[in-house]
């Protein structure tokens, strides 16, 4: 998953071509390491360069994710606000083909003198970072500061002097010549050509350096044995990055992404395949989407996680000793019989015995049956005895059965939660799921669990091609709300099948929507559950006058009788399409 020096140099050349002479609107941190910047282009078209400093997601890329912006705008943020506000993108450039990408900004300081400002945004790994800089070079402040007690070599504060990361010791590969490849292929000659490349230039990945040495034909093979092929690969695929010729594509495993790249990608062969794009923005967008959500939930709703994660251990745990339980109450039949054949058999059995040989007259053949016996006891008091434990075993067997079913629906229950925070959007949506947890008592001793009240959120809002509004909801708590409360009784209701899932309402106003309103509403449902990444996933709907919700059940669970059933294969793509409420995420 390489953001090397080609992919820089692809999203440069986009910068360029789309954002050049563009004024900023306005400067969003959706994150504590990610910048926004709205751009108003000359076109009148507004695009949105997002700067990200993460460490496992670092990029840049003009982007076409809305993401939520925290209430309260971080003193970066407003720092950056102030700088860029209203300043105009002269151009982006790549400093000596590192991962590092300078855009220049003219802006006007508050008596409307013009300066200049740079924003440098360096994507390497755990030490990216996005640092503004005035026109002399000074930082005026930056996402990741850095102290001397995290780096002797380079520190990043506000107020000194901007310097560039430490130098690789690789050859910048648009000013190579073919004396100095000859020199590393005399010095590096015994080297796989496979990992030539990426150990002798800059911006060279692990997947660019194999894809060129296949495409000279010396994959795994010495570099010595073919230095001239090598060259003509080398010097072909740096002609392609100097004259922007990029085909952005993504390599999947199935339905898995795995890699992508600014040209085409051959050295998988046919065991993957290939999705090809327009623009390198939308390929890292499409590419990153899934572990960008993921690793958000992750940073933010990591004490979320934890709870959720120990409480579906816990009640798995829970499960499995209650079968434990359940399978020793198995022998409650054979208490009640032992017991009745001491009763009949009470004058043959002698005073001390430690068994008792009895005929069995519950079997056909009649065969003898050993029953232990406490010695200590008479033959009467045995029997009593077991006919206790035979009523114990059997009173336990009904109400293990019970705490079996509770621990069932609880387990259910924490993976609607579960499913519901991975697919959380927000940091409204992640303490509406805190709020949740708190008041059903799985949160009840995290540290200032009702500090932060909820913001009270509206479903996500989708509209059908025909024109009928659908509404998603995001958590437990916002499906009750809205399939008990705000739906319609003749509105539909949809909701995966035996999954967690949320509730999705269909408002009709009375009227029956055609056919495909429906299947595009099942869609929805199918893609925000627990089955979003299946095929032929079963979705049930039927009208709100239909849905029950038990008294004292969980949040979220609902009942329903009267229902359809319709397979969909979940749809991304549409579901980006159909949602109305996209600036609001």
């Amino acid at each position: 998953m390489p953001f090397d020096g080609f992919t820089v140099a692809a999203v440069v050349a986009e910068i360029n071509s789309a954002l050049s002479g563009s004024r900023v609107e306005r400067v969003n941190a959706p994150t504590a390491d990610e910048i926004v910047l709205n751009l108003r282009t000359e076109d009148r078209r507004t695009l949105k360069l997002c700067l990200s400093a993460s460490s496992n997601i670092p990029k840049v890329n003009i982007t076409s994710v809305v993401k939520d912006n925290p209430v309260q705008a971080s003193a970066l943020c407003m720092h950056l606000r102030k700088h860029l506000n209203s300043a105009r993108l002269v151009g982006a450039s790549q400093p000596g083909f590192e991962r590092v990408i300078r855009l220049e900004f003219s802006a006007s300081d508050e008596l409307g003198y013009p300066r200049a400002e740079f924003l440098f945004a360096e994507i390497m790994g755990k030490y990216s970072n996005v640092i503004l800089t005035d026109g002399d070079g000074k930082i005026i402040n930056c996402v990741k500061p850095v102290d001397i007690t995290t780096s002797s070599k380079r520190q990043v504060l506000p107020g000194m002097a901007y310097e560039a990361p430490p130098p690789q010791d690789k050859l910048d590969p648009t000013v190579t010549t073919v004396d100095d490849f000859a020199r590393l292929c005399d010095t590096y000659g015994e080297l796989d050509a496979d990992s030539f490349f990426v150990r002798c230039f800059r911006g060279f990945s692990p997947l660019m350096s194999r894809e060129t040495a296949m495409l000279a034909g010396a994959s795994g093979k010495p570099v010595k044995e073919h230095g001239l092929p090598l060259w003509h690969a080398f010097r072909e695929t740096v002609g392609r990055c100097r004259a922007a010729d990029f085909c952005p594509c993504i390599v999947y495993d199935g339905k898995k992404p795995v890699d992508f790249s600014v040209f085409e990608i051959k050295q998988y062969g046919a065991g993957m395949n290939t999705e090809s794009f327009d623009s390198i923005s939308e390929c890292i967008d499409v590419f990153y989407r899934e572990r960008e959500n993921s690793e958000r939930i992750k940073q933010r709703g990591g004490d979320v996680l934890r709870i959720v994660n120990a409480a579906e251990a816990h009640i798995k745990k829970k499960i499995a000793n209650i079968a434990d339980d359940l399978s020793r109450c198995d022998d409650a039949d054979k208490y009640r019989v032992w017991a009745d054949l001491l009763t009949a058999n009470l004058y043959r059995i002698e005073k001390g015995a430690a068994s008792a040989e009895v005929e069995d007259f519950y079997s056909d053949d009649g065969h003898t049956v050993t029953v232990p016996l406490d010695p200590r006891i008479s033959a009467s008091a045995n029997a009593q005895k077991y006919y206790k434990k035979y009523t114990k075993s059997k009173t336990a067997k009904t109400e293990l059965g019970k705490r079996a079913a509770a621990a069932e629906a609880e387990l259910q229950y924490i993976r609607t939660v579960a499913d519901a925070l991975g697919r959380s959007e927000t940091e409204e949506d992640l303490d509406q799921i805190r709020q949740e947890l708190y008041e059903t008592g799985y949160a009840s001793k995290m540290k200032d669990a009702r500090a932060k009240k909820p913001v009270k959120q509206k479903p996500m809002q989708f509209c059908t091609d025909g024109g009928y509004t659908v509404y998603v909801g995001r958590n437990n708590t916002q499906n009750d709300r809205l399939t008990m409360k705000d739906a319609g009784r003749y509105d539909w209701f949809f909701h995966v099948k035996n999954a967690p899932g949320s509730h999705v309402i269909m408002v009709v106003d009375g009227e029956e929507p055609p056919a495909e309103d429906f299947t595009q509403a099942a869609r929805l449902a199918a893609y925000y559950s627990s089955k979003r990444g299946g095929e032929n996933v079963d979705v049930d709907y039927t009208q709100v006058k239909n849905i029950k919700k038990p008294a004292g059940s969980v949040p979220g669970f609902v009942i329903y009788s009267q229902n359809y059933s319709a397979t969909v294969t979940p749809d991304p793509e549409e579901a980006e399409r159909l949602r109305v409420d996209k600036d609001k995420k």
